[in-house]
């Protein structure tokens, strides 16, 4: 004879008051496998189509960074399936750990970074050297203090200009991103190095004045007006 247990709302109750982490685990590893499957299977552009700009940001954080990139995207590379831009956390260990792997998958082509984390990936041989590519004009550096972006082999004494320090470029603090102490950089492995100083080049020749330089050094609307002179 069995013995029948009717379902009762106190039951489910009991059930669910005991066991929702269970269901909790299920969820998690039902989402987290759907993010697999989808990351896995969703096409991504290739290398030489897309552009990838990776900045540390200030205190404040990046702030409209992805409309940077989107307008040089529609105005000098619409080529491109793909321009985009990301921060890297102020969290000083935190931004460590997002550089290492970023920089260890290749991933990211231009990259802005504080004079600490730039001699780092300097002295490991990740960046491009950028004397070139001043030379044959790509980049316009007219104006600007290089010194900063120079690295020197340890061993053999060779100098090499890996980046272009950002002290001049005012602009970029509109965006929320370092200035002070700040590098430009090219990653060497980035796939797509012609599109990658474009991106440069539009960042050295655009962000030399900012928004709030610009309002102040604008002419008053009393100062701009013509003077009129009242006849007696």
């Amino acid at each position: 004879m069995s013995l029948k247990m009717p379902i009762t709302k106190s039951k489910i109750r009991n059930h669910f008051h005991y066991s929702f982490w269970k269901y909790l685990v299920l969820i998690a590893i039902a989402l987290f496998g759907w993010n697999l499957i989808y990351t896995s299977t969703r096409y991504q552009s290739p290398d030489n189509l897309k552009v990838e700009f990776y900045a540390e940001a200030g205190a404040i954080g990046g702030k409209d960074l992805q409309a940077l990139a989107d307008q040089i995207h529609t105005e000098i590379m619409p080529e491109m399936e793909e321009v985009t831009a990301s921060t890297i956390t102020y969290d000083q260990t935190y931004g460590d750990m997002q550089l290492t792997v970023w920089v260890s998958a290749a991933q990211g082509d231009v990259y802005l970074l504080s004079g600490t984390r730039f001699k780092s990936l300097a002295s490991n041989g990740a960046l491009m050297d950028l004397q070139p590519y001043i030379d044959n004009g790509t980049l316009d550096v007219d104006g600007l203090d290089l010194s900063k972006g120079y690295y020197t082999d340890t061993e053999t004494g060779k100098k090499t200009l890996v980046g272009i320090p950002t002290d001049h470029l005012p602009g970029l603090a509109d965006y929320g991103l370092i200035t002070n102490d700040g590098v430009l950089c090219v990653l060497v492995n980035n796939g797509n190095d012609a599109y990658s100083m474009k991106f440069l080049n539009y960042l050295l020749t655009h962000m030399r004045t900012s928004d709030s330089t610009a309002l102040a050094a604008a002419p008053s609307p009393e100062s701009s007006s013509p003077a009129t002179t009242t006849v007696p």
